[in-house]
């Protein structure tokens, strides 16, 4: 087991991971700012004075993590401020789902006409994140000790994971609609 925690394709593998999907919540919420600082406002945490700095902020920081995850000197700061924002997301969302207000939408990765509602599975999610970013931080990694196979199956793996739970989350924001199957009548001349 402890050779698997200190391997570094899984730490090339969980930074990665943890860049591809704050990458992937940074860059839409630069995209639809106004829309990205009503959600911010919806979560009702913050006095208004802030809630429009902070969500201009927000993405450059989650941006910034996602690239100096990258990079070897900056990694293990990157993952720790990944781990605080993740655990920041977590306690956000669990204070409003303790208030029953679970018909917000989480924010996390923003896309047109889908939201996410939130609940309890947001909050354990940003905690494995967060606990991912945690791994990240504390496993050293040697670039030069790794073969160009073991870092492109990393690569692989961390795109597909993410790919993957981008799929999920746009799933689960999909509006809920009933769908009925219409059987055509037509003419039997047509």
């Amino acid at each position: 087991m402890d050779s698997m925690v200190n391997d570094p394709t899984v730490a090339i593998f969980a930074s990665l991971f943890v860049a591809l999907i704050l990458a992937a919540a940074a860059i839409p919420k630069l995209r639809s700012q106004d829309e990205f600082l009503g959600v911010v406002a919806n979560y009702k945490l913050l006095p208004n004075f802030l809630v429009a700095p902070f969500a201009k902020l927000l993405p450059w920081v989650e941006l910034g993590c996602a690239i100096a995850l990258l990079v070897p000197s900056l990694r293990t700061t990157a993952a720790c401020v990944a781990a605080g924002l993740f655990m920041v997301f977590s306690f956000a969302i669990a204070v409003n789902v303790g208030r029953g207000r679970t018909h917000i939408d989480c924010g996390c990765v923003r896309r047109p006409t889908s939201m996410s509602r939130i609940g309890m599975f947001h909050v354990l999610r940003a905690l494995a994140l967060a606990g991912m970013s945690l791994y990240v931080a504390a496993v050293p990694l040697e670039i030069s000790g790794i073969s160009i196979e073991s870092a492109l199956t990393a690569l692989a793996s961390a795109v597909m994971l993410s790919l993957i739970y981008m799929a999920a989350d746009l799933m689960v924001g999909f509006p809920a609609t009933k769908h009925k199957l219409e059987i055509y009548k037509g003419n039997s001349n047509d």
